[in-house]
């Protein structure tokens, strides 16, 4: 019986120390990121872990404001704003909650509403995701 108990402790203590060195792999993966970009009047910020993208969000750029909307497209997103005043700190956000392939591009169109009642490019932006 003694053999039986010692077995146990055995085993027990291996089962906790490949826990432990899993749990440590898995600590040291990739390292999550925000990269932001901005082009004209338009910024982008993709929220990622490697190539696990949580979301997108495009803002005015930080001296922007205007009257228009946000296009976002890549890696799966793609999506517009509705037409609406924007200032600079407001966000349009997408959440994606999925890896993409390496070197996928994720870019954000801002539209600025002519007097007229059409739209004007107002600035593009692009982040890389790399894996």
């Amino acid at each position: 019986m003694k053999w039986l108990a010692a077995r146990t402790r055995w085993a027990l203590r291996a089962a906790v120390s490949a826990v432990g060195v899993l749990t440590l792999l898995l600590a040291t993966g990739p390292t999550a990121f925000a990269a932001t970009s901005c082009g004209g009047q338009s910024c982008l910020t993709v929220d990622a872990k490697g190539r696990y993208v949580l979301r997108a969000s495009a803002t005015p750029a930080p001296d922007g404001d205007f009257l228009g909307l946000f296009h976002m497209y890549g890696g799966g997103l793609d999506g517009k704003s509705a037409l609406r005043h924007w200032r600079p700190g407001q966000l349009y956000g997408l959440a994606l909650g999925r890896t993409v392939p390496d070197r996928t591009w994720i870019c954000v169109d801002g539209w600025r509403k002519l007097d007229e009642g059409g739209l004007a490019p107002h600035g593009h932006a692009c982040v890389r995701i790399h894996g």
